[in-house]
């Protein structure tokens, strides 16, 4: 099974308006190599090596597409407002357990999916994973994309 994180817009508009096109990443960049593209922010926080490859930004910012690499991590999300946007997340390697703040708990590996909506409260656990994302907010300008 190929998997590829793809976005599709339909132009509307004048004819002197961008042709728009699918985004693709197909399945032996996922492999690896497109950790390594010049489009690819790493970081370390508080010891945590992470590579984010944005793949897809819509031109308002409420929608986002794109690869992410983490290694192991614990986050707790407690207070208001919550998490910031709503995230799905689908498990190339790896995976998480979600244990939202009344207890139910989520443990989600290869292959499975997840969407976490915004103002979602809990702790987030990984031994590491790579996932493809799609995130959300129509209030995206303040955070997506700088």
């Amino acid at each position: 099974m190929a998997l590829a994180s793809c976005a599709f817009g339909i132009g509307i508009g004048s004819a002197n308006a961008e042709t728009l096109h699918p985004v693709k990443v197909d399945q032996q960049a996922l492999a690896g190599p497109v950790f390594d593209s010049a489009d690819a922010v790493h970081e370390n926080e508080d010891g945590n090596d992470t590579v984010d490859v944005t793949t897809f930004t819509s031109p308002d910012k409420a929608f986002q597409t794109g690869v992410f690499k983490s290694g192991p991590v614990r986050e707790e999300i407690r207070s208001s407002p919550g998490y910031p946007y709503t995230e799905l997340l689908v498990f190339l390697s790896g995976g998480a357990t979600f244990t939202s703040s009344d207890g139910t708990v989520v443990d989600a590996g290869p292959g499975d999916a997840v969407t976490l909506p915004k103002g979602w409260t809990g702790v987030f656990e990984s031994k590491g994973y790579t996932k493809l994302y799609a995130v959300y907010d129509t209030d995206a300008p303040s955070h997506i994309g700088q």
